[in-house]
């Protein structure tokens, strides 16, 4: 009898042994895939790279793990998707390496840059969460929640400069030298070789009105799923048409973005599939959403026109559909 419950014993012991080494081989699991930044690429292509092995083409819903890199083409864009929901967009050109680390509730993310552009959504980071932007020249972009764009550029001679502009929130900016700047929205500061970062000054015109700075503002308002993307550049007074199709099932949310520079008015006016005017909005600031519930099937007709602006401006439409 006593031989039967000590084998019973054993046995129990055995089982809560496996019991947690199973629980604790699926919280290594959980945290590993916590860990894990969606790739989407919305247009043109990329390339992925694992760690150290050849890079190949990139397809929206590829995941990249610590160390692994991203580089768009010369005419793609793309995101990254970090587990708590802060996002990287990559204009074109543009390349990164992706360094993730999940130790419970605190993730700690680190983007290094190797060029191109990178606009940072950034979510509220809780408990000892980190999210930083390094460039080529020893400068670093630190956060707490917030928007920003991390500019790889060069001057003349081919050395790096970084441009960091903020659009929300606040970023501290370090060089090789020098104290931290604290940067808030509507500031950029410029990090140079072995230089100590500029104090704020406003973020120029010239950056409001690139086409990549739109390209987010816009997306930043689309709800449904980015599907369709449109874009050109527009004077005063000139217009553009292009098509859409929808399927007869699904919502389309169709928003137009354009630099939210003094002066500029556009419009936008969507088509339906029979002939008759389903919208027609003119607006001094940016965006105008359209959106049409259950969207009748066949192709839509949608219409840019800049009513008016002091110079010739870049304009998305970008598409969600739900």
């Amino acid at each position: 009898m006593r031989i039967v419950k000590r084998r019973l014993a054993v046995v129990a012991a055995i089982t809560a042994l496996l019991l947690l080494a199973a629980a604790g081989t699926s919280a290594l699991l959980a945290s590993r895939s916590a860990s894990r930044v969606l790739l989407t690429v919305f247009v043109g292509a990329a390339k992925i790279a694992h760690g150290s092995a050849a890079a190949v083409a990139a397809r929206s819903g590829d995941m990249l793990g610590d160390g692994d890199s991203i580089t768009t083409d010369a005419d793609g864009k793309a995101s990254l998707t970090y587990p708590d929901g802060s996002v990287t967009r990559l204009d074109s050109s543009t390349s990164v390496v992706v360094h993730v680390t999940q130790s419970g509730a605190s993730l700690r993310t680190q983007l290094d840059q190797k060029a191109g552009l990178t606009w940072n959504s950034v979510k509220h980071l809780l408990g000892g969460s980190t999210f930083q932007v390094s460039g080529p020249n020893s400068s670093t972009a630190e956060v707490r929640g917030t928007q920003f764009g991390f500019y790889v550029e060069h001057d003349a001679g081919g050395t790096p400069v970084i441009w960091i502009d903020v659009y929300d929130g606040t970023v501290g900016v370090k060089g090789a030298v020098g104290a931290e700047v604290l940067a808030t929205a509507g500031q950029r500061v410029t990090v140079r070789t072995q230089a100590a970062p500029t104090q704020p000054v406003p973020i120029p015109d010239g950056d409001l009105g690139l086409s990549f700075t739109v390209f987010n503002q816009t997306i930043e308002a689309v709800v449904g799923t980015p599907a369709t993307f449109e874009s050109g550049t527009l004077g005063a007074g000139s217009d553009t048409t292009f098509a859409i199709d929808a399927d007869g099932t699904r919502d389309l949310q169709i928003v137009l973005g354009w630099p939210a520079l003094a002066g500029s008015t556009f419009a936008l006016t969507v088509v339906a599939p029979d002939g008759t005017v389903f919208s027609q909005t003119r607006q001094p600031l940016p965006p105008i959403i359209v959106i049409a519930r259950k969207a009748a099937a066949g192709t839509w007709t949608v219409h840019v026109r800049d009513v008016t602006s002091s110079q010739s401006e870049p304009w998305w439409v970008i598409v969600g559909r739900s």
